[in-house]
């Protein structure tokens, strides 16, 4: 749609400065680790109506949709594989 389009034109600069820092920096993981770590309280959230918490969540699982659609149709299987196998340095 068009809206994908003007959104993904809009965050180009951002998705690219990202690819080449992320190996070293481990942000993409460590954003998919965060998120992870957060969806068991989804379920409370939703049973008290902490609309805030839900929607922080909505925002980070869209924030990683497109930055994975970035990362998957810019780069090879192997190159991908270094986005995620980020390990901290003693």
């Amino acid at each position: 749609s068009s809206d994908l389009k003007l959104l993904e034109e809009a965050t180009i600069s951002v998705c690219k400065s990202l690819v080449e820092k992320n190996p070293r920096t481990g942000n993409l993981g460590s954003l998919i680790k965060v998120f992870l770590s957060r969806t068991k309280e989804l379920k409370i959230s939703a049973e008290c109506q902490n609309h805030l918490f839900i929607w922080q969540a909505h925002n980070a699982l869209f924030i990683i949709c497109c930055l994975l659609k970035v990362f998957i149709s810019r780069m090879s299987e192997e190159e991908l594989q270094l986005h995620f196998t980020y390990e901290e340095k003693a």
